[in-house]
């Protein structure tokens, strides 16, 4: 339901106005933001993982050179002792997940509140708080702690999987190391893009309840015209939509979509 109706309160603030409805402005986020959650949460992981590797290869190295029974055991303890450092650092970044999402959700409220200002000259400044998209902040805080934790699973998948088919095949030690290497930098490629497309999912679920805690019901799809674009995405954009005649797949919900979702008011 509506908090306020934004409509009325521009009538009541231009009595004389004639128009059948305003186009709010587009807001874009930047990709600093996604940056910073890459560099704060996601990059630490990454360089947890990168860390452990010359134990791993070093127990690796001894383990061809031995090829005892109790040997691979060793390159198993390596890895264990990496995932229990990167259990204790998941602690260390949940208040950080949480720190950027307040910091993002500050910076949506105050383009929102200039992107009003700016279009109907009423200032929201003391009706918009955290405390209104509460939920789909925790909702992305637990997404993204979810996501930090699957990226280091699959890096150590990866890694344990380079070293027991090395094992197996008497893989040489500099050939395992490269592969050792490539699961990390998969998981560094994987982060960056998760990072990108969080933003997206965060910043596109802010547009929704903004939008309709202002009485809103109609908007406009933005299209990212990203470089690897979905043709049906891009056909879209310009048109408008209600919350009851959109597609199901609505801007940035789907992986790694880029589009936006960009408020129409109208007036009765």
């Amino acid at each position: 339901m509506p908090r306020f109706d934004l409509a009325s309160l521009t009538r009541r603030a231009y009595p004389g106005l004639r128009r059948s409805s305003i186009v709010l402005r587009d807001i874009v986020p930047p990709a600093t933001l996604a940056t910073n959650l890459y560099r704060a949460t996601y990059a630490r992981v990454i360089a947890a993982w990168s860390a452990a590797l010359p134990a791993i290869e070093e127990a690796y190295a001894r383990t061809i050179a031995e090829m005892t029974t109790d040997s691979p055991a060793d390159v198993q303890a390596e890895i264990d002792r990496a995932s229990e450092g990167l259990t204790r650092l998941f602690l260390l970044l949940t208040p950080e997940v949480r720190n950027w999402a307040l910091r993002t959700e500050q910076w949506y409220r105050g383009k929102w509140r200039g992107a009003v200002l700016s279009a109907t000259g009423v200032d929201l400044d003391t009706m918009l708080g955290a405390g209104d998209v509460r939920a789909s902040l925790e909702t992305h805080i637990e997404w993204n702690t979810s996501l930090i934790k699957d990226v280091s699973n699959q890096a150590r998948q990866r890694i344990g999987n380079a070293v027991f088919d090395g094992l197996r095949n008497r893989t040489p030690a500099r050939d395992v190391a490269k592969s050792m290497r490539e699961a990390v930098s998969m998981g560094r490629r994987r982060s960056i893009a998760i990072a990108s497309d969080q933003l997206n999912k965060l910043t596109s679920s802010l547009a929704d309840e903004r939008r309709r805690e202002a009485g809103i019901d109609t908007w406009k799809w933005r299209s990212s015209h990203k470089l690897h674009y979905r043709p049906e995405h891009a056909a879209r954009d310009g048109n408008e939509y209600t919350d009851a005649t959109a597609p199901q797949d609505l801007p940035g919900q789907l992986p790694y979509c880029g589009c936006r979702s960009q408020a129409v008011m109208k007036f009765d």
